[in-house]
C-alpha cells in the first residue's frame, strides 16, 4: 500500500512538471521580440517660430499668436506649440501646449502653420516658447 501511495506521489509531480513546463513555454511563445526602441529625443524636432505676439485680450484671457514653420528637412506630424508664462519673479505663473496642426497629418520642410489660442493667466511679465513636431519614419 506504500508502494501505491509512492508511485501516485511521484507521477502527480511528473506531471505536474509537464503541465508546468508547458504552461512555461505557451507564456514563452506569446512574447514579444527584443529590439531597440527610438528615444523621444530622436524622433522630436525643434521648429521655428516667428511673428510671436503674447498679451491680455479683452476679456482679461492672456492670448498667443504667431506661426510655426518646419525649418527642418524632415516631415513631421502632431506639431505642437509650448508656452510657459512667467511673473517677474521668474516663477511660473502658466504652463500650457497646443497642437497646431490636424491629428496625424503630415507637416512638410517648409511649411508654416498660424496659431492663436487663449490661456488664462495673471501677472505675466515674460514668457517662453517652443514649437516642435515629431519627425515621421
Amino acid at each position: 500500500m506504500n508502494v501505491d501511495k509512492y508511485f501516485f506521489f511521484i507521477m502527480s509531480f511528473v506531471i505536474s512538471g509537464i503541465i508546468i513546463g508547458t504552461s512555461i513555454s505557451i507564456i514563452a511563445s506569446y512574447a514579444q521580440e527584443q529590439g531597440t526602441i527610438n528615444s523621444l529625443s530622436s524622433t522630436i524636432l525643434n521648429l521655428e517660430l516667428r511673428d510671436i505676439e503674447i498679451g491680455e485680450s479683452p476679456t482679461g484671457l492672456i492670448y498667443v499668436k504667431g506661426t510655426t514653420i518646419n525649418n527642418s528637412t524632415f516631415d513631421t506630424r502632431d506639431v505642437k506649440v509650448l508656452v510657459q508664462l512667467l511673473d517677474a519673479n521668474n516663477s511660473t505663473v502658466s504652463e500650457t501646449s497646443r497642437f497646431i496642426t490636424p491629428a496625424s497629418s503630415t507637416f512638410k520642410p517648409g511649411y508654416e502653420r498660424d496659431f492663436y489660442f487663449f490661456v488664462s493667466a495673471s501677472n505675466v511679465d515674460h514668457y517662453t516658447m517652443t514649437a516642435e513636431g515629431e519627425k515621421v519614419p
